[in-house]
């Protein structure tokens, strides 16, 4: 979309030995466009909570598994591993666990017999995922 801001920030907090806290140059450029929503997707860094409490509705996180099963990384490849017959998506509420906030969504879909991660994503989690958070009313 464009005009709206997206970040990637190398680190969101200083090292513990540096106090651990929201680093204040990474907090300022946040607030900086005083967000409404975060929509978090495939994130791999921990976002402080003190970030996702800012905007108004706070923050939501797109998985792509039907949680709890599968939570943390890779769960496309371990719904494939796992021999799982139906898989699907979950956006659920951020809190400090890993994927464990209130869900919000769940959409399923069968898994198909020679399923690989590739075609499941492209076939599925991506395009439901992307219209699921879109459609979303909070």
């Amino acid at each position: 979309v464009r005009g709206v801001p997206i970040f990637k920030f190398k680190t969101w907090k200083a090292t513990k030995a540096k106090g651990g806290k929201v680093l204040q140059s990474v907090l300022k450029q946040y607030k900086s466009v005083d967000a409404e929503l975060n929509v978090l997707a495939f994130v791999t860094q921990f976002i402080p909570m003190e970030i996702n409490n800012i905007p108004k509705h706070g923050a939501i996180v797109y998985h792509p598994s039907l949680l709890p099963r599968h939570r943390g990384a890779s769960a496309i490849n371990w719904s494939l591993m796992m021999g799982d017959k139906k898989t699907g998506l979950t956006v659920f509420w951020a809190d400090e666990g890993l994927d464990t906030g209130p869900i919000l969504l769940q959409k399923e879909v069968d898994v198909e017999p020679d399923e690989t991660v590739n075609g499941l994503y492209k076939r599925f989690l991506f395009p439901e995922g992307v219209k699921e958070c879109l459609d979303m009313r909070i």
